[in-house]
């Protein structure tokens, strides 16, 4: 971090990330209690290398220092016409089974599509990790639809 001569503050190294999904999921069981990784196949941007897209779409945030993150996922679904609730969740350093900290949970009341946000500010230490996770009640046949979005980035 550094000020200029006009006093504003540069921090060139601040890392931060926006990806999305440009391909509608196929029809899968995202009913697992522990949650189902939230697919993504596009990196917007990624300065310092703090996001990674596997083979298998799964989105792995790594905090390159300690400090506090903002992080905002937002996934549309549809088909979920027999669920009785759907959830995302940011899973920390995989952890998620009870996670009601960083969840968002909706009952999508027999509709035929819903987007669910969830936006977390996170303290985390370097080398923690997040990712975007999705679960449905009951529902096997729900998609994720292009366009959802997972950013973030260091506030301090």
């Amino acid at each position: 971090m550094s000020i200029d001569t006009g006093g504003r503050v540069q921090m060139p190294a601040n890392p931060k990330f926006s990806l999305y999904l440009s391909t509608i999921s196929a029809t899968t069981d995202f009913t697992a209690s522990d949650g189902v990784d939230v697919p993504f196949d596009t990196i917007d941007f990624n300065v310092g290398s703090c996001i990674a897209i596997s083979a298998s779409d799964v989105a792995t945030f790594t905090a390159s220092v300690t400090g506090y993150y903002q992080f905002n996922l937002s996934v549309g679904i549809d088909s979920i016409e027999s669920a009785q609730w759907v959830s995302t969740y940011l899973a920390i350093d995989g952890e998620a089974a009870g996670n009601t900290v960083y969840r968002n949970l909706e009952d999508p009341q027999a509709a035929s599509y819903l987007t669910l946000t969830t936006s977390a500010l996170i303290y985390l230490t370097a080398s923690q990790t997040v990712n975007p996770l999705f679960n449905v009640s009951s529902d096997t046949s729900t998609r994720i639809r292009p366009g959802c979005r997972f950013s973030g980035f260091l506030v301090g």
